[in-house]
C-alpha cells in the first residue's frame, strides 16, 4: 500500500545511517534511497501525499543527507536525473521540520544544474511537481533570489573533491 511506503522503510532511521553523509558516492544506501523514491515518484499525486505522511523525524535526516549527496553525484556523472532525486529526498516530508536544514540543500542542487549547463528553473520546476505545496513553492521560490543569495557560499558549502571525484562539502 502506498500510505506505508515509508514506514516500511525503517532502514531510513537515522540511527542506522549514522555516517551516512561522508560515505562515498554512491553507496548501497544511496541505491536504496533512490529505489524507494523512483517508486515514491510513480505514484499518483494523492499517494505520493499520503506515503509522505509516513516519513518520521528519525527518517527525515537521512533524506536530507541523500539529497546532499545526489547534488555532487549529478556533478559526477553528468546526470540532471540525480539534482530531480535529490531534490524529491528534500522535500519528501513536506517541510515539516526546520526548513532552514532544507533550504540550504537546495544551492547544491542550483549550482549542480549550473555546473551541466542546465537552466536551473525547469529542473526545479519537475522536482517541485511532484511535492506538496511548501518545498514545491521553496524550490520555486529559491530561483527568485539575488544571485549572492544563491551562491554554495552563501549556505554554507563549497565545491571540493574527494577520492572518487567531484564533492560538495559542508563549510559548517
Amino acid at each position: 500500500m502506498a500510505m506505508d511506503l515509508f514506514e516500511a522503510a525503517y532502514w531510513l532511521r537515522v540511527v542506522d545511517n549514522q555516517g551516512y553523509g561522508s560515505l562515498r558516492i554512491p553507496s548501497p544506501r544511496d541505491d536504496q534511497i533512490t529505489t524507494l523514491l523512483r517508486t515514491w515518484i510513480a505514484l499518483d499525486a494523492k499517494d505520493r501525499l499520503a506515503a509522505a505522511e509516513g516519513i518520521r523525524e528519525d527518517r527525515r535526516f537521512t533524506l536530507l543527507a541523500y539529497a546532499e549527496r545526489m547534488a555532487s553525484l549529478a556533478v559526477r556523472e553528468r546526470n540532471q536525473d540525480y539534482i530531480i532525486l535529490g531534490l524529491a529526498g528534500l522535500g519528501t516530508d513536506g517541510w515539516r521540520g526546520d526548513w532552514q536544514d532544507n533550504a540550504a540543500i537546495i544551492s547544491l542542487h542550483y549550482g549542480a544544474a549550473g555546473k551541466l549547463g542546465l537552466p536551473p528553473q525547469p529542473v526545479f520546476e519537475t522536482a517541485a511537481a511532484l511535492l506538496s505545496a511548501n518545498p514545491a513553492l521553496a524550490l520555486r521560490s529559491f530561483l527568485n533570489r539575488l544571485p549572492q543569495d544563491k551562491t554554495l557560499e552563501a549556505m554554507g558549502y563549497i565545491a571540493g573533491q574527494d577520492d572518487d571525484g567531484f564533492r560538495y562539502e559542508r563549510t559548517w
